[in-house]
């Protein structure tokens, strides 16, 4: 078989492989979701973040009557992409939020001065966190209580960060928060602080469920739902706690263990263009 007879077969058979094995892996994502013990993950899905963070969220948000806000987002360049164009709150830009993104790569998102998105190139430590946000909330003209989402994903010090946060005096309504899944409830386990750590796919990283549940004790926030890859846990200010009453106490109950096989893509690529898009407050349809 000559390589060009080769190509051919491959460029005909390819598609129709890719798309067996993403119908295989949404039926393994919906068996899960139809299982779940949580209420929430049934409301999972896909858009722009990197499994089924964004149908979540949205619906933490609407059960606390929040349709406009401001978020913090400190790690936006996900596991698939390093552009910007995979997050959890590029979902809430669209819905007309405005908000801080810090990461320290270059995202291909172009914005104005304008713009509804205010992005930070740095390299965020437990040393220059405190500086860091409180700079970019003067250029912002923003206060840390009009914060209503955070979400940490820096594959490490997350925990050191988070803390920084709080203690500094911020209470967003959401705190979405990266865990690592390898190591279940009750197991405490939290990575010693390193400034210049960066990491390189081992299990080391990062902090263990049980551990953000205690330390969320301490300010108020309870855990409310895991993502059903066992990537992220979202916790709740315990003034709107009354409005999750149906999802379950128990911490094994929402606790998911790892499953990081990645989400089909739903629709087209994703174009850092649409992005751009709504971060101009001219394209702000949300009040028309």
């Amino acid at each position: 078989m000559s390589d060009s007879e080769f190509a051919r077969i491959y460029r005909n058979i390819f598609p129709l492989i890719k798309r067996h094995l993403d119908m295989l892996l949404q039926r393994h994502w919906d068996k899960k979701i139809t299982s779940s013990k949580n209420i929430l993950n049934k409301s999972g899905r896909k858009f722009y973040s990197q499994s089924d963070e964004d149908g979540i969220l949205i619906e933490i948000l609407n059960r606390i009557q929040i349709k406009n806000g401001n978020f913090l987002e400190i790690g936006v360049c996900g596991l698939n992409s390093n552009n910007g164009t995979e997050n959890n709150t590029i979902i809430l830009l669209m819905m007309g939020w405005k908000g801080i993104w810090i990461d320290g790569v270059d995202i291909d998102i172009k914005l104005n001065a304008n713009s509804k998105l205010n992005f930070i190139k740095k390299f965020i430590s437990k040393d220059n966190c405190t500086s860091t946000l409180e700079n970019v909330l003067e250029k912002s003209k923003l206060n840390k209580s009009d914060f209503n989402v955070i979400s940490i994903d820096i594959d490490g010090n997350d925990f050191y960060i988070t803390e920084t946060i709080l203690k500094d005096g911020f209470r967003p309504e959401c705190f979405i928060v990266e865990y690592n899944a390898k190591f279940p409830p009750p197991i405490i386990y939290n990575m010693p602080y390193d400034e210049n750590y960066v990491w390189s796919g081992g299990d080391e990283q990062g902090s263990s469920l049980q551990f953000w549940v205690n330390f969320f004790k301490k300010f108020d926030y309870s855990l409310i739902c895991c993502n059903i890859t066992g990537t992220n846990a979202f916790f709740i200010n315990n003034k709107h706690k009354n409005k999750f009453n149906d999802v379950p106490k128990d911490i094994n109950q929402i606790y998911y263990p790892p499953d990081y096989n990645w989400f089909t893509q739903i629709g087209h690529k994703v174009s850092p263009k649409t992005i751009e898009y709504f971060t101009d407050p001219k394209n702000d349809h949300k009040n028309k």
